[in-house]
């Protein structure tokens, strides 16, 4: 019996230790609220970036906000600290590196959930806008966000915590993005390979078009600023649409937007978008170009953008 008994809590150590540190350092904060911060850094700098939708969801469920930004890495990068000077109001960026259509869809209803939104900000490129680019990763984290028991046995639980604990440990710094190549090497390789991902299946996606205007009702119905916006891409991106031979369904995209609310669109051939050095790479501006962004999008004031807005 004893031995028995040996072996049953011999099987049990390593779970109870498992369970012991995932409690403790609970890298989405869904036990607790993080007070330690250097364990609230670590998440920012960990845990983010293995879950954006679990994090930032978590997140704004404690603290809801007025306004709210959705879209995908480019969206990212637009700093809410900007938006709250020129608002006056706070804001809360919902938006996913990797993000997609189904997605932003799904973050929107998720947050209508939790405060009567004002203005809505929504960021789509033409390469998210296709039937086939339809990963979701909001469906999962909302389950584990009232599962705790889920959660913590999740692999983003498992591998949050292990390298929390192994950058406590080492104290070096984890970055899990950066990729190993060098500027115009990463600049060939979006071109080469990410891009043309996006392009060779391109289907309309009559599906996003449908649950976007139904965003847009919502949003009439109660009195909520929605306001969409096409982030600019470097002119060699642009020329990817030309040689896909999807011109015509790009100004569908474009036409489709422009009846669903205002529609800001910097992604033409202009002066931010023929220079690189407005980019780290062929999808992504720097913070000064995402500054201009922010500052036309809201303001209304015109230099780089142009405006669409419906009938």
């Amino acid at each position: 019996m004893k031995c028995f008994f040996l072996r049953v809590l011999l099987f049990l150590v390593p779970i109870l230790l498992y369970i012991f540190f995932v409690v403790y350092i609970d890298p989405y904060n869904i036990l607790f609220s993080e007070n330690n911060p250097k364990l609230s850094e670590l998440e920012s700098q960990i845990s983010y970036k293995i879950n954006y939708p679990l994090y930032k969801l978590k997140a704004y469920s404690d603290n809801p906000t007025d306004i709210i930004l959705l879209g995908d890495s480019r969206t990212d990068k637009l700093n809410t600290e900007i938006f709250d000077g020129l608002t006056k109001m706070k804001s809360t960026n919902l938006a996913y590196g990797g993000g997609t259509l189904p997605e932003i869809v799904e973050t929107f209803w998720y947050a209508t959930k939790f405060h009567e939104l004002k203005v809505v900000f929504i960021g789509v490129n033409f390469n998210l806008y296709s039937e086939d680019n339809n990963m979701n990763r909001v469906n999962e984290a909302s389950e584990l966000l009232i599962s705790p028991l889920s959660y913590l046995f999740s692999r983003y639980c498992f591998k949050s915590t292990f390298l929390i604990i192994k950058s406590l440990i080492t104290n070096d710094e984890t970055n899990i993005e950066k990729p190993n190549l060098n500027k115009a090497e990463f600049w060939k390789y979006q071109l080469e390979s990410s891009a043309n991902n996006f392009y060779r299946a391109y289907k309309y996606p009559k599906r996003y078009f449908t649950q976007l205007l139904e965003i847009s009702n919502y949003c009439d119905k109660n009195n909520i600023k929605l306001i969409f916006f096409i982030p600019p891409t470097h002119v060699d991106l642009q020329q990817k649409v030309n040689e896909f031979n999807l011109v015509s369904e790009e100004n569908i995209f474009k036409s489709d937007l422009s009846e669903l609310g205002v529609l800001y669109d910097f992604d033409y051939p202009n002066e931010i978008t023929k220079n690189s050095d407005n980019f780290t790479d062929p999808f992504h501006y720097n913070d000064t170009i995402a500054s201009i962004v922010i500052e036309e999008i809201v303001t209304g004031n015109i230099k780089y953008a142009r405006i669409y807005k419906s009938n």
